[in-house]
């Protein structure tokens, strides 16, 4: 009995030894809609690497399923290992596709039996506003991209977020890859939660689990249509057996239009759009000749409020703006966009006095509610400049002149008495009285004279310093932000660096000025029409890349831009 049962064994064995390689490749379905789910499985009876050659139309999902079972042929007494490997996703194209499968080991590498599926256009075809379409309805589970609106302004911002419907009952998420945005966008994440918070809704006569995932606000930078990606998801579902089950999936494409703002913007529009307000105060309404009191400007509220532009603000003569303004903010991401305020803290100094009235300041914004500009104005500042009679910059005579003119003032009239040889037109004394104050006089005039026009050039010659020092650090800053392929700040920077140009002719501080006005400030100084043309060069390319998707075709742009400042910086620092 022993000897039969050996012999048994010994026939298994050999007949789990001796079968032949098989790799077997199928799918749930062979004919399928352009975002409907299939699955592909290999089952082998080699053990090995599995790999599906899938081609690039087939957008494959997280989720994998990978295991062994033993199956007896009780005909023949064999016991077969087979390995089985399962994947699924979606096709994004129509069209008649050819699939293989391999299994690879140490020993060599087979592939499976074809397998055509054919992927058919679907019958209703899915809108890219992001609408449930009828494939969805045949889905145990399916995604939108949910959108706070499917139409914004330029510069609003819009709530974007992954919805999932199940008629499965879902105990986690496995898996998840974002959808993304085609374009020049900011984005800021403000949901983090990894939990899923599942509620049921009735859809379509039915009572269905829901949950939203991945929150993210999202600013778009120039007009135009932007495409949204599907996002991608694997959950884990219970089905009733003892383990838990898995279902990949990707969610309908969505877009976004963003329509341009209306023309006719104030002057004085900070490219805010949202709603905003603004306040501001000085520290003090009395101040001496030459010192300095600080303006605080608050402009505070929702909507693009990080992107917004200084306000601009025009200053009596005799009243400048003394270094650059401090700016601080608090500024928090949410459903209503940037929401908090921004203060700019201004160094004025007056150089003169008497009474000075600062003009009532504004701000104006884009409402997307009311859809039309908004105007916010404040009320005129005044200040009284008291007179400072130690400035430092006040002329004073050396000790020696201011004696030689005491002594020359001293001298006595003539009188009667007085000898006229001794105080004649034609004495010494007579002229040395009346022409030494003239030659004191023309002397301290002469120096006066000189000392100022110094002091002119020397100012001069500092503020330009300082407008380049100010330009460079823009430039630094650029390539920071083109270095984080945060590619609207870099091009923004560039914009603010070009038109820093002006400053290094203008006398008035002025700030906020337009493209046109920069080049005819420089045409004005004789800026040769060379250089002119490729600051306007540089204008356009930073302009074209507003509306450029490329990331690449950006930071050559970039790249061109920086490298003809650089050029332009030191043309007109040459002829200065």
């Amino acid at each position: 009995m022993k000897l039969v049962l050996h012999y048994i064994i010994l026939l298994m064995s050999f007949g789990f030894y001796a079968q032949k390689p098989v790799v077997s490749l199928s799918a749930d379905t062979k004919n399928v809609e352009v975002g409907d789910q299939i699955t592909f499985t290999v089952k082998s009876n080699v053990e090995g690497n599995v790999e599906i050659v899938f081609p690039d139309e087939f957008i494959e999902g997280y989720g994998s399923m990978n295991g062994m079972e033993q199956e007896m042929d009780y005909n023949s007494g064999t016991v077969s290992t087979i390995y089985y490997f399962s994947k699924s996703g979606v096709f994004k194209e129509n069209g008649s596709y050819s699939i293989y499968a391999y299994v690879k080991n140490r020993k060599a590498i087979y592939k499976s039996n074809k397998l055509t599926i054919k992927v058919e256009k679907d019958t209703q075809k899915e809108q890219d506003n992001g609408e449930i379409s009828s494939r969805n309805l045949r889905q145990a589970v399916f995604g939108i991209v949910q959108k706070s609106k499917p139409k914004i302004y330029e510069g609003e911002s819009v709530v974007l977020e992954a919805k999932v419907y199940s008629k499965l009952n879902i105990n986690m998420l496995e898996a998840y890859n974002s959808f993304e945005v085609e374009g020049s966008i900011e984005t800021k994440e403000i949901d983090k939660t990894s939990k899923l918070l599942l509620s049921r809704e009735n859809f379509k006569g039915a009572q269905v689990l829901t949950f939203t995932y991945g929150k993210q606000l999202v600013f778009p930078s120039s007009p135009g249509k932007y495409k949204i990606k599907p996002f991608e998801m694997t959950l884990q579902y219970n089905d009733g057996g003892i383990f838990s089950e898995r279902i990949s999936f990707s969610s309908n494409a969505s877009s976004i239009e963003v329509i341009p703002l209306p023309s006719g913007a104030p002057n004085d529009f900070i490219g805010g759009v949202g709603e905003f307000d603004l306040t501001y105060a000085l520290n003090k309404n009395k101040v001496r000749e030459a010192d300095v009191l600080v303006l605080e400007l608050t402009i505070s509220g929702a909507g693009n409020l990080h992107n917004t532009n200084k306000p601009k603000i025009n200053l009596p003569s005799g009243v400048v703006i003394y270094g650059d303004p401090e700016v601080s903010d608090e500024i928090n991401f949410g459903s209503n966009g940037a929401e908090g305020k921004i203060t700019y803290k201004y160094n004025l100094q007056f150089q003169d006095s008497g009474e000075k009235n600062i003009s009532a300041i504004s701000i104006s914004y884009f409402s997307p509610k009311l859809k039309k500009y908004i105007t916010k104005k404040g009320t005129n500042l005044k200040i009284e400049v008291i007179p400072n009679l130690n400035k430092e910059n006040q002329i004073v005579l050396k000790e020696s002149d201011q004696k030689q003119i005491v002594e020359s003032e001293s001298i006595p009239f003539l009188t009667k008495k007085d000898s006229p040889s001794s105080y004649g037109m034609s004495s010494g004394v007579f002229w040395t009285s009346v022409l030494s104050p003239l030659f004191l006089a023309f002397i301290f005039g002469f120096f006066y004279k000189k000392n100022k026009q110094k002091s002119e050039i020397g100012n001069l010659k500092h503020s330009k310093i300082k407008v380049l020092n100010s330009i460079q650090a823009i430039l630094r800053q650029a390539e920071i932000h083109c270095s984080q392929t945060n590619f609207q700040m870099a091009f923004q920077s560039l914009d603010e660096a070009l038109k820093s140009l002006s400053k290094l002719f203008m006398t008035t501080n002025e700030s906020f000025i337009s493209k046109h006005e920069v080049l005819q400030i420089l045409e004005d100084h004789n800026v040769n029409q060379e250089v002119l043309s490729k600051i306007k060069s540089c204008f356009i390319k930073c302009e074209e890349a507003r509306y450029d998707f490329d990331d690449t075709s950006k930071t050559i742009k970039f790249e061109e831009v920086v490298a003809i400042l650089k050029e332009v910086l030191v043309e007109i620092n040459n002829k200065k």
